[in-house]
């Protein structure tokens, strides 16, 4: 069985070419992404709720209260070479590969409605 870092690492290489081979399809869709979130999210702080949405959508243990914190750290942890790195932690269950396919996909909500 496939553990959930290792799901991940998989989309990070196949779907968005982080540490994997180049896809010239990656680099369109990257574009794509920027131009309609552009659109959709004409404020900042959407890309926030968005997250804060996601956490809203996790399943907790029953009789513990739901945290949610967000961590910015200068270190590039991703070997993406960005300047820093946006850390969330939260007490969820966690998401099946079903909710990261999802999260990770253009148009692909698991939501409906």
């Amino acid at each position: 069985m496939v553990t959930p870092r290792q799901h991940i690492e998989d989309i990070r290489r196949t779907k968005f070419s982080i540490g994997g081979e180049p896809n010239l399809l990656t680099e369109d869709l990257h574009h794509a992404v920027k131009n309609l979130s552009s659109e959709l999210y004409t404020k900042d702080v959407h890309f926030l709720m968005e997250l804060i949405q996601n956490a809203e959508d996790n399943h907790y243990i029953e009789g513990e209260s739901p945290t949610l914190e967000f961590v910015i750290t200068s270190n590039d942890i991703t070997a993406t070479g960005a300047p820093a790195t946006l850390l969330i932690f939260n007490n969820g269950k966690g998401f099946s590969p079903k909710n990261i396919d999802s999260v990770c996909g253009v148009g692909r909500s698991t939501k409906k409605g």
